[in-house]
């Protein structure tokens, strides 16, 4: 730790920290036994790491030209799907990003705004440069205050990493619709 009156630990214990907590998300992704392990495994991940137990994954369904024309909600948790709009959470500017294989975040640490701002997330999870699904991260627990440069090292890796133990081979899986954490 540093000696300085805030107690926060010094860069090399926070680079050591994130490097463990990468490690320990990717082994949990990467040791999944099955899709509904994998998706409570994500669960995990994002209430343990991230601090949100409101997250929801979609499905991207490409008709033509590689641009989406619908959303299908894949799973759910803590999101009360009646009033969530996935396109107007992300907007037109965010949608683009996201399909480009971007993290499109809002309210990292340094764009704090008091205490009413809302940070969210929207991860693309991507095959093969392709945008197959969107995990949308809402609302963080209170104790935690925005997204830091350590969460953006975790969203890229389950934007790289998540689709193989989520959808496996088949990435043209059903919703689940029944299992851990499903609905609200």
């Amino acid at each position: 730790m540093n000696s300085d009156k805030n107690n926060t630990p010094a860069p090399s214990a926070t680079a050591a920290m994130n490097e463990l907590r990468l490690g320990a998300a990717r082994k949990r992704l990467a040791e999944s036994r099955g899709q509904e392990d994998a998706i409570e495994g994500l669960r995990e991940i994002v209430a343990n790491f991230l601090g949100s137990e409101e997250l929801g994954l979609f499905r991207v369904d490409h008709k033509t030209d590689r641009k989406p024309t619908a959303f299908q909600v894949f799973w759910s948790f803590g999101i009360d799907l009646e009033e969530y709009d996935l396109l107007r959470g992300l907007g037109e500017a965010g949608l683009q990003r996201v399909m480009r294989g971007e993290c499109h975040v809002e309210l990292t640490s340094g764009e704090r705004s008091g205490a009413t701002a809302k940070a969210q997330a929207f991860i693309p999870i991507r095959v093969a440069n392709e945008t197959i699904a969107i995990l949308a991260i809402l609302r963080l627990l209170p104790q935690k205050i925005a997204f830091d440069g350590c969460d953006l090292e975790l969203f890229k890796l389950l934007s790289n990493e998540a689709a193989g133990p989520l959808f496996g081979a088949n990435f043209d899986a059903k919703p689940v619709t029944e299992g851990p954490g499903m609905g609200v």
